[in-house]
């Protein structure tokens, strides 16, 4: 494993963090926080510091995958990456989109941190365009800039890091400063973000879906190709991630709202939790400390979610799989029988 791959995943595994941050910045204050609340006003000045401080990484991050691919390109490695970056930028489909990348964060420096409605509107809706460019750079961007896999996967991309990035949000500013607030308006916020949480993981459940049967051919490929493997990781983890979250819509939230009866799926859950793990019925006044530490938990998972994706964007797909295998077989033997170079994986 050489230290340029390692120092790729890094980078991609930042900018991901990165973004959901910043998407997530742009969402809870948006649509998740109540306006005109004054418990929040000091929450929405953190939310503008957290969207700079993303942008500002994300440029970073922007400007070390340049020099990465333009190390890869060239073929001389990171040393040689600066004489290849203006070659890279002007002839490459990477820096056309990588351009069109570093120009919006640019715009959304000064978005970031507006306070006006307006103006915050006009930054999400940057931030999607930024998003955009995710995918174009990724696998999903070998299809065409305007193809359905495109697509799908830039619906992937903005479901993950709205429902991600609120979770990181809420661990990090949100909850901290709950107990100040009316437990009402914490039921609130917190009935908010599930509902859209769920409309999320709908998206990223359906697209994820679809971009794992594009780049795995074969159920087999799960277990015989390293592409494989990392995805099942990252579906384990997603899994724990909507256990956690049903945890928290389905057990806490209910018992948030004052004299608000539990539905039938909330009672079926509780139910089948009791079963399963033996959990009680926690006291009221531990709600709000149970919330946050099953919110962290969440953000954990969703810390190693990204990690496993940074992984998946600079390996191999495994749809390449066979087409590689002859040129594995081919540097064995001319290695006599070492580890076949077609497994280092290149951005």
């Amino acid at each position: 494993m050489s230290a340029a791959l390692i120092a790729a995943w890094l980078v991609r595994w930042t900018g991901f963090l990165a973004l959901a941050g910043l998407v997530g910045g742009f969402v809870v204050d948006l649509f998740i926080v109540p306006a005109g609340v004054p418990e929040v006003a000091v929450t929405r000045r953190r939310l503008r510091t957290l969207r700079g401080c993303c942008t500002t990484l994300l440029l970073l991050g922007a400007g070390g995958e340049l020099w990465l691919r333009a190390g890869t390109m060239s073929g001389g490695g990171p040393g040689a990456a600066m004489q290849a970056v203006p070659a890279v930028l002007m002839r490459t489909h990477f820096g056309t989109v990588w351009i069109v990348r570093a120009a919006g964060l640019l715009v959304l420096l000064p978005l970031s941190r507006a306070s006006s409605w307006r103006l915050r509107g006009l930054g999400a809706l940057g931030v999607l365009g930024v998003a955009l460019t995710v995918s174009l750079t990724g696998h999903a961007g070998d299809w065409g800039d305007l193809s359905l896999t495109a697509g799908i996967d830039w619906i992937h991309v903005v479901a993950a890091t709205t429902w991600t990035g609120g979770l990181f949000v809420l661990a990090a500013l949100v909850l901290p400063a709950a107990p100040r607030w009316p437990v009402t308006l914490l039921a609130d916020v917190m009935r908010r973000f599930s509902g859209l949480a769920a409309w999320c993981l709908l998206a990223v459940v359906l697209s994820g879906a679809y971009g794992a049967w594009v780049q795995v051919p074969t159920v087999a490929a799960l277990w015989q190709t390293i592409y494989g493997r990392v995805l099942a990781v990252k579906v384990l983890l997603v899994l724990g991630l909507v256990w956690w979250g049903a945890v928290n819509r389905y057990t806490v939230l209910p018992r948030l709202g004052a004299g608000r009866p539990p539905g039938r799926l909330e009672r079926v859950f509780q139910l089948g939790r009791r079963a399963l793990t033996g959990s009680s019925r926690m006291p009221r006044q531990a709600l709000s400390s149970r919330l946050a530490a099953y919110v962290t938990r969440e953000a954990v998972l969703a810390l190693l979610v990204f990690g496993c994706s940074a992984v998946l964007g600079e390996s191999t797909p495994a749809r390449h799989a066979r087409h590689l295998e002859p040129h594995e077989a081919s540097d064995q033997l001319h290695a006599g029988g070492g580890v076949p170079s077609g497994w280092s994986f290149t951005p």
